[in-house]
């Protein structure tokens, strides 16, 4: 029965050594595994803050437009209550004087309105395409950096793998040797 007893305190040693050098190994692969998902984590908020951007300016230059054309519908309809109200009240002669001088006074407008607008919605042009030109590039870049930490993530299994085999195998070995070299001394 002391035979019996042995081999059992020899395998339990043995399975100890092993589970030792799974958990030490599984553990330090599942830290790469939580930095992998804190990195996938990190482009997932990057990309929601482009599109939120993206939304942004989107609204921004939707409402700009809109303010345009309220402007300019404003201006229209000042001018024609003004030319209605100039000619019920005047004659023939004022009412082609009032003509001409809202004709130079709306090629001023005009002018002063493109200069106005103009540089807003250049800006919000210049500003759209980088920033699809940026979303591209990330996406680009999170892909590229998806791809190397899957191949790096299989090399590195592969290697523990290989470790962990080699680690258990000294282990066995050095049970082995022990146990021969207790027996000899008995």
């Amino acid at each position: 029965m002391a035979i019996n007893k042995r081999p059992e305190k020899e395998n339990t040693v043995n399975q100890n050594g092993t589970n030792i050098v799974d958990s030490m190994w599984d553990g330090w692969m599942n830290g790469i595994k939580m930095l992998y998902a804190y990195q996938r984590e990190m482009e997932n908020l990057t990309l929601q803050t482009i599109d939120r951007q993206k939304e942004i300016w989107a609204k921004t230059t939707e409402n700009m437009e809109k303010m345009e054309q309220e402007v300019k519908k404003f201006l229209e309809d000042v001018k024609e209550n003004y030319r209605n109200h100039v000619s019920n009240f005047t004659g023939e002669q004022a009412s082609k004087v009032f003509e001409d001088w809202n004709s130079r006074l709306e090629e001023i407008s005009n002018r002063i309105q493109q200069l106005t607008w103009t540089p807003g919605k250049a800006g919000l042009t210049v500003l759209n395409k980088s920033n699809e030109q940026v979303e591209t590039a990330i996406k680009s870049l999170f892909s590229q950096q998806q791809k190397t930490r899957d191949e790096i993530q299989s090399l590195i299994e592969n290697f523990l793998s290989q470790v962990k085999t080699t680690q258990k195998g000294i282990i066995e070995t050095f049970e082995v040797n022990k146990n021969s070299t207790m027996n000899m001394f008995k």
